[in-house]
């Protein structure tokens, strides 16, 4: 584990303003959520996640949210690499990868790249609503999300400045909060060139599930449930 000493907690992306409104989002959790990250230390993004991630867990009021970063050579090198890889169950494809637990679970939230610009409400919502009381969701609604049967993975390919985005991360991520089988995946797709090319991603947000099919524009979360419910 990367001692969060050697981590600065400078981030501009979280201002004294930003950082009183977190905290007053985090003085409302009812349970403590832990934050993984594993980094790449050798680039400049994965450090710039980790001073965020550090600036962000160090907001007043922020005892409820803890810490651990991983350097990927942890997962990849020595006797206990396998089995921490296999403990976090974070998709290392694409670093940095940032994921969320409670109770000593996994939540199925992650995000790749920081989530800066827009997608900061995405990421401050997926807390929220991990830890309670969270976002009102119908019961109906809950009810269809458990009732889901097929394991899905949804990476949500995202840019920074869109405004309908972080609408649909969120979304994706609640799915998964309520049921274990679904996993949701922020992407900022500018960082990851390769999988823009594999796609072709020409606009955002774009959906990729279970790594076949691919969807474009926003979605409410009734009709993800649906979708989600009839993917392959």
């Amino acid at each position: 584990m990367i001692d969060l000493k050697e981590i600065s907690s400078e981030c501009p992306l979280l201002n004294d303003k930003l950082c009183q409104d977190i905290g007053g989002i985090i003085k409302k959790l009812q349970k403590p959520v832990t934050i993984k990250a594993v980094l790449d230390t050798e680039q400049d993004k994965s450090m710039e996640m980790a001073s965020f991630l550090k600036r962000f867990c160090e907001i007043p009021a922020g005892a409820s949210v803890n810490l651990e970063l991983y350097s990927i050579k942890e997962l990849s090198e020595g006797p206990e690499a396998e089995t921490l890889a296999a403990g976090l169950k974070l998709n290392t494809q694409y670093l940095p990868v940032t994921g969320l637990y409670a109770d000593g679970e996994f939540s199925g939230v992650s995000f790749h790249g920081i989530p800066g610009g827009k997608e900061i409400n995405a990421f401050i919502l997926a807390v929220y609503n991990l830890a309670g009381p969270g976002q009102e969701l119908s019961d109906g609604t809950k009810r269809k999300i458990q009732k889901l049967k097929r394991p899905v993975n949804v990476k949500i390919c995202v840019s920074l400045g869109c405004h309908h985005c972080s609408g649909l991360v969120t979304a994706c991520q609640r799915i998964a909060m309520l049921n274990p089988l679904i996993e949701a995946e922020m992407i900022d797709a500018n960082l990851y060139p390769d999988l823009v090319e594999k796609y072709q991603i020409k606009r955002v947000p774009f959906m990729i599930v279970n790594d076949r099919d691919t969807f474009t524009g926003p979605r409410s979360i009734e009709d993800l449930v649906v979708l989600f419910k009839n993917s392959r």
